[in-house]
């Protein structure tokens, strides 16, 4: 991570051991903004840039469809085996390229480069790569970690409000998982990362602020880099209610609000089976999304763009989760700040409680 990296990141990547053909794979939004900067950065360091792929933004985007596109490009541009390509992008552009790298001639060599909080704090780190199904989310991807990782924080000056806050769930999450000085830090004064704080001294406290989100999920998969003992699973908190918010409503709405309405659905479900030995978790929870300008309420969220809240439609698009083992669903539940647990014997009826409680 490096103030000014996108301006570098041709010297950066030759000083890696890359070289031969790149493809740039980035968004319509993002090329707008930096995709001739980093084209001359590559082309400046003698990287030959022979496709760029600048795609619709939006989870709409991430499919098995427009893989197949991006791997007809690439084979038409000339990109083999000892090419590679060059993420520029949100979490939906890291996972595809990321998906079609693995994949594309058995694998080739791919560069990550976040712009946007969300990106930088999840999406960018661990590895994962994929894309969706109308089944679910995810449904189909690979462990294929970059070969390199280039994190800019001043590609956050650009960032949209609405995508700043959406980043912001992520980092509230991580402080749940693994921070309890960062949640508090958080909690008691929320409104303070309403939006990206400005001058020097606000830049400095964002670099603090990834460093430290980004520090507990590398802690997190170091200890389980392919999710097989299970505690890598604990970065899934919010997440299987989130990603039913999701497919309910069609992929219609941002992942960190997602993910935000999610943890507030897990906290009440850690409350009523009787784990969250915080009493006040909840509450602060609640109070720090609403400062954060981040859904509480499921329902009434859904509402605001104009789709119905409906707990059975929820439940129903938690049974393609890909998390379910044994036909059972495993839920992230909080048993205080900083101590998190999966647990795969949460009653149904339970799950649908809650769904009705935190509705509205």
């Amino acid at each position: 991570m490096e103030v000014g990296l996108l301006e570098r990141c041709g010297m950066v990547l030759r000083e890696a051991g890359g070289q031969g053909l790149v493809a740039l794979v980035t968004d319509a939004t993002v090329a707008s903004l930096y995709g001739e900067r980093v084209l001359r950065a590559l082309e400046a360091a003698g990287l030959r840039v022979v496709e760029v792929a600048a795609l619709p933004p939006g989870e709409g985007t991430k499919t098995l469809e427009t893989a197949a596109d991006l791997y007809r490009r690439l084979a038409r541009s000339g990109l083999g085996r000892d090419g590679l390509l060059f993420a520029l992008g949100g979490g939906v552009v890291l996972d595809l390229a990321g998906f079609v790298a693995a994949t594309y001639m058995r694998g080739i060599p791919w560069v990550s480069a976040p712009t946007t909080l969300l990106a930088m704090v999840d999406a960018a780190i661990g590895g994962k790569v994929g894309v969706d199904l109308p089944e679910g989310k995810n449904l189909v991807g690979a462990f294929y970690p970059p070969r390199l990782l280039l994190i800019d924080p001043t590609a956050l000056r650009t960032l949209p409000a609405a995508e700043w806050r959406n980043g912001m769930a992520e980092v509230v999450k991580a402080a749940l998982i693994g921070d309890p000085a960062l949640w508090e830090a958080l909690a008691e004064d929320p409104r303070r990362w309403a939006g990206p704080p400005g001058g020097s001294s606000g830049e400095a406290a964002v670099l603090t602020l990834l460093q430290r989100a980004m520090a507990v999920k590398i802690r997190v998969v170091e200890a389980d880099p392919f999710e097989t003992c299970g505690q890598r699973e604990q970065l899934n908190l919010g997440h299987t209610f989130g990603h039913a918010f999701e497919r309910a409503s069609s992929y219609r709405v941002p992942h960190g609000e997602a993910v935000a309405a999610g943890m507030v659905a897990a906290a009440a479900l850690s409350e009523r089976l009787g784990v969250l030995q915080d009493p006040s978790l909840r509450r602060r929870l609640e109070g720090l999304l609403e400062g954060l300008g981040l859904p509480r309420r499921w329902g009434l969220w859904l509402a605001g763009y104009g789709l119905r809240a409906d707990p059975e439609a929820v439940v129903a698009a938690m049974g393609t989760d890909k998390k379910r083992r044994g036909g059972r669903l495993r839920f992230v539940l909080i048993h205080r700040p900083g101590e998190v647990r999966v647990h795969d014997d949460v009653p149904p009826e339970a799950v649908r409680q809650v769904l009705e409680e935190t509705a509205g």
